[in-house]
């Protein structure tokens, strides 16, 4: 009977060792946001939070002569270093036009990868929105409630041999799966 108990307590514990709770750091105030719409959420950040990365990685990419794999979107796993660097530039240069303001992105609504509009920047912030979900820094939104969210949860998704980030709802509503946007996707038949 005690071996029993025992067994269940640790069963019991790896499972609540598996989804580590994300707390939504304090809400900041956002001027000019990008929206990020799923079918459960929509998840709020700052255009600053997305330049900064922009800048950052214009330095990266210059250093590994515009190698796509500096980026782990599966959208840019075919292009060679000029379609890389182009896409990149007029993705930043988008960006830098304060003018610009169509930063609204749903998961419902498809978006071609060499846009003339906001959504040429579409794989930069599903890029960027795995680590800011992993940090606290996006505003979620549950679109059932219409509350925001001050805690969500993180599980690993095993694919491949690699370890991919799977964003949660309390009440268990996928928020954000990062294995969509990093991984080749197969149909089986």
């Amino acid at each position: 009977m005690k071996a029993l108990f025992l067994l269940l307590a640790g069963v019991t514990l790896s499972f609540t060792g598996m989804a580590q709770v994300i707390k939504v750091k304090p809400a900041e105030p956002i001027t000019d946001s990008i929206v990020y719409q799923t079918e459960n959420v929509t998840m709020i950040f700052d255009r600053k939070t997305l330049y900064d990365y922009m800048v950052t990685m214009d330095t990266t990419l210059r250093g590994h002569k515009y190698d796509n794999k500096v980026f782990n979107s599966v959208q840019f796993s075919r292009m060679n270093a000029i379609d890389m660097g182009n896409h990149f530039r007029k993705a930043y240069c988008y960006l830098e036009d304060s003018t610009n303001k169509d930063f609204s992105y749903s998961t419902s609504k498809m978006n071609m990868l060499w846009a003339e509009d906001g959504g040429i920047m579409l794989p930069y912030v599903e890029e960027l929105l795995p680590d800011l979900l992993a940090a606290g820094t996006v505003r979620v939104i549950d679109r059932s409630t219409k509350a925001a969210q001050p805690a969500y949860k993180m599980i690993a998704e095993p694919v491949d041999g690699k370890n991919y980030r799977v964003f949660r709802l309390n009440s268990g509503k996928e928020i954000f799966r990062e294995s969509t946007f990093r991984v080749e996707q197969l149909t089986r038949r």
